[in-house]
């Protein structure tokens, strides 16, 4: 792990109290009261409220569905691992050596959220704010939903093939209560379906669509 000092440099901003930005750091498999778990269910509705805020002033003439899909593309789990991976959060990040050797995305998504609660709480909603609005500045203004809508692309494609709407259907809801882990089939007919994991019924319906469209190219 590097010095956490330099993470602070990279976001310019300096803890008054830095027990925060460690925690915010430290996985379970370290400490199992002191981790970043709490942290991250604080950022994860920090990061809601800023994120929808911004989209709302941003974009005044957009309907309720479409801010409602930028902000699902903006706080998902894949945009998470890349603004974490554009201040090398991984190189700070606090785990067992054992931790290390599996998937890391989604240590790396939980722990800038509890980053982003860390700042927060050590600070105000002023300073958040515009440092979440500097870190997801590039996303912001490039977001293009018929990129990052595979839920509308695919509903158009069944329309034009099926002449029917694709079908969302909820398989399961597990995980801690702050961190639910939702399980989503969507299918176009019943022998043409793919399944979507997420945070969020809206992150899995996502994910499901985006994978039965992979299915769909492959077939062309």
């Amino acid at each position: 792990m590097k010095n956490i000092d330099k993470l602070s440099e990279l976001l310019g901003y300096k803890f008054k109290n830095k027990a925060l930005l460690i925690e915010s750091l430290t996985h379970p498999s370290i400490e199992k009261k002191s981790n970043y778990e709490r942290l991250e269910f604080l950022g994860d509705r920090v990061l809601g409220l800023v994120i929808a805020r911004e989209i709302y002033k941003l974009n005044p003439s957009d309907s309720e569905g479409n801010l409602a899909k930028k902000f699902s593309h903006l706080v998902c789990k894949d945009t998470l691992v890349k603004i974490a991976n554009k201040i090398n959060l991984d190189d700070y990040l606090i785990t067992a050596d054992i931790i290390k050797k599996t998937p890391i995305n989604s240590i790396k998504a939980n722990s800038l959220e509890a980053l982003i609660a860390a700042i927060f709480l050590d600070s105000d909603f002023t300073v958040i704010t515009n440092l979440i609005k500097n870190l997801w500045a590039e996303h912001i203004k490039k977001i293009d939903l018929n990129d990052h809508d595979p839920k509308s692309k695919l509903q158009e494609w069944s329309l034009k093939r099926k002449n029917k709407l694709p079908v969302y259907k909820i398989l399961k809801k597990d995980g801690p209560e702050h961190e639910p882990k939702f399980t989503i089939k969507v299918e176009t007919d019943e022998n043409f379906y793919s399944i979507g994991v997420g945070k969020n019924k809206q992150d899995a319906e996502v994910k499901a669509a985006g994978k039965l469209l992979k299915k769909i190219e492959l077939k062309k």
